[in-house]
């Protein structure tokens, strides 16, 4: 090639890359297929399909666009749509092709722009549609305290991009993801259009006379960039190690996971097996020191119901519920050889007509990875009430199955004010689920090696914090005898529900939690788990020992940060010491 040619070559795919409209004429329906057609219809859905088809979303003209290897063959038909909706495990298997040609096709000549693909342009997003992708990053969803109007949305949550290509009336390639993910794809594409021009620039000035190629596929999703909960879940599996709890079978495809026996669901999704290393239990529901298997009379959990307790009182409830709890839910743990903890949590159970101790639905689904000794931590959450089959639950990663249970950007209800000291978030209902060995399932200081206790220097910051939501509260620096030493000499305490809540949750007070339990779970060793050990402590003598000192001297300091004699610090980052995970 000239190099006139190669320098009219680059400027046309430069003026592409730049947004110049692609040619789109409507391809005539009136050819029959052939008969080398595929007739499998599953082998020409999903992201392998193959033809290339594939989907991104261009934030500057707020369109989707569908990419392909090549041009539409003769007779081809293009058609994508957009709506609200929830992907399941089945749901790209289910679409029907023949709904989507109610949309005007898409046809012609693409314009080839520098990733090498061919590029159609579809249509513009709705706003309706998009506003789904920030759904769940109201922190009300934690306690259910979200207008109806939202609840509503949470039915249908998932931005659903949805693309066929036709000849005739056989399917020749089939794709349904989220537009979060095709977000994500734009991201990438634009980046690697960005590299590519570059190149030709070089070439033009004669730099490289070389031929020229589309840049390779390496460019890479970073947590100042990323969108999607799919591109975040394999973002964290590069920065934590592999999760164990998900086999891995490829490349951005996993086992699913039952939560509630605790076992991977195999290759096929139908050959249950257990996994070495992967621990689970149920989180036990007291009453009177007597675990409970139904909830109390009258206040039985149905499928339509999406409540966190059903009990009238309990020895001890959770945090998130001020004290509300019920039988049934799930805690799965794995360390993978990277050192990272991975924690998986499955609450707010809803009973199938198994009972509540084997339903496998659960409309709250969480899940974190830590690792101690970076202190790299990442946070996903379902979509509440529809994300909800803990019988399959995917790795958030899987480009295909991960928005069938998590939602579908980057988000977490959890606030920073919850898990601002440490990742693990301890009280004496969640540690009621324990190992084989009779430790606590929730990596607990002075249980596990990788958690001593006093170890304030721990490193703590959190992969795309800014797009997570969170920002680490400055923690309490007074360790004096006469402050809060007494329980800063085994870890730290930030403001926010560090300070307030669950201070006097695991002390005895409060009276919204402690109206919940029973009269046997306010007795002293029991609602007194802080600190672990009690001797010499009594309820009489309690509040003049060191420990109710440092209690009073915490509320003072949590009420008013700015009281002169009250210090702050930053919680320790380690390495990743940057104004974005603060």
């Amino acid at each position: 090639m000239s190099l006139l040619n190669l320098r009219s070559a680059g400027l046309l795919a430069i003026l592409a890359a730049a947004g110049a409209a692609p040619l789109l004429v409507n391809c005539s329906a009136s050819e029959e297929a052939t008969d080398d057609d595929p007739v499998n219809e599953d082998a020409v859905t999903g992201v392998n399909n193959p033809l290339g088809l594939a989907l991104r979303y261009d934030d500057k003209t707020g369109t989707v666009q569908a990419t392909l290897k090549d041009n539409l063959g003769s007779g081809e038909r293009l058609f994508v749509r957009l709506r609200a909706g929830k992907i399941t495990r089945t749901s790209q298997k289910e679409l029907k092709c023949s709904d989507l040609t109610l949309a005007k096709p898409i046809g012609g000549g693409g314009n080839r722009e520098l990733t090498g693909k061919v590029i159609y342009q579809g249509p513009k997003v709705e706003k309706a549609v998009f506003d789904l992708v920030d759904l769940f990053k109201d922190p009300n969803w934690a306690t259910g305290n979200v207008p109806p109007a939202t609840r509503a949305l949470a039915k249908n949550p998932d931005p659903i991009v949805e693309a066929c290509i036709l000849r005739g009336n056989v399917v020749r390639a089939k794709l349904q993801t989220n537009l979060v993910y095709a977000w994500d794809q734009g991201v990438k594409d634009a980046a690697k259009v960005k590299t590519a021009s570059l190149h030709f620039n070089a070439v033009d000035s004669g730099v490289d006379s070389g031929p020229v190629r589309p840049p390779a596929n390496n460019v890479e999703i970073t947590e100042d960039n990323v969108n999607s909960q799919i591109e975040y879940g394999l973002l964290c599996e590069k920065e934590l190690g592999e999760n164990p709890i998900f086999p891995k079978i490829a490349d951005g495809k996993y086992e699913t996971f039952n939560c509630r026996d605790g076992v991977a669901n195999g290759v096929d999704d139908n050959s249950p097996h257990p996994v070495a290393g992967v621990e689970g239990a149920n989180i036990p529901v007291k009453v009177g020191g007597v675990e409970q298997t139904k909830c109390s009379p009258g206040r039985e959990l149905g499928l339509d119901t999406e409540s966190y307790g059903c009990m009238d009182k309990a020895d001890h409830g959770m945090y998130l519920a001020s004290g509300e709890t019920q039988p049934g839910p799930r805690v799965i743990t794995a360390k993978n050889a990277q050192g990272t903890h991975w924690l998986l949590l499955c609450r707010k159970v809803a009973d199938d007509g198994k009972g509540m101790m084997k339903t496998t639905v659960f409309n709250d689904v969480a899940m974190l990875g830590h690792n101690p000794k970076t202190g790299r931590t990442c946070f996903f959450q379902n979509s509440i009430g529809s994300g909800r089959d803990g019988a399959h639950v995917p790795h958030p990663g899987d480009r295909e199955k991960s928005t069938t249970m998590w939602s579908s950007s980057v988000q977490s209800y959890c606030s920073g004010s919850c898990h601002g000291a440490d990742p693990f978030v301890h009280s004496a209902w969640i540690d009621g689920a324990k190992r084989s060995n009779g430790k606590t399932l929730v990596p607990k200081m002075g249980e596990q090696p990788d958690f001593p206790i006093s170890n304030s220097g721990a490193p703590y910051n959190i992969v795309a914090a800014n797009k997570l939501g969170f920002a680490l509260p400055k923690m309490l620096l007074n360790d004096g005898e006469s402050e809060a030493g007494a329980c800063l000499n085994c870890h730290r305490l930030t403001q926010g529900s560090t300070m307030g809540d669950f201070t006097q949750w695991s002390t005895g007070t409060g009276d919204v939690y402690f109206g919940r339990m029973t009269d046997f779970g306010k007795k002293f060793e029991e609602s007194h788990w802080m600190p672990p050990n009690l001797d010499g402590l009594t309820q009489a003598n309690f509040d003049a020992s060191k420990y109710g000192a440092a209690l009073k001297f915490i509320a003072t300091c949590n009420a008013n940060p700015a009281d002169p004699k009250c210090e702050w610090g930053n919680v320790p980052r380690g390495q990743y010491d940057s104004p974005r995970v603060q």
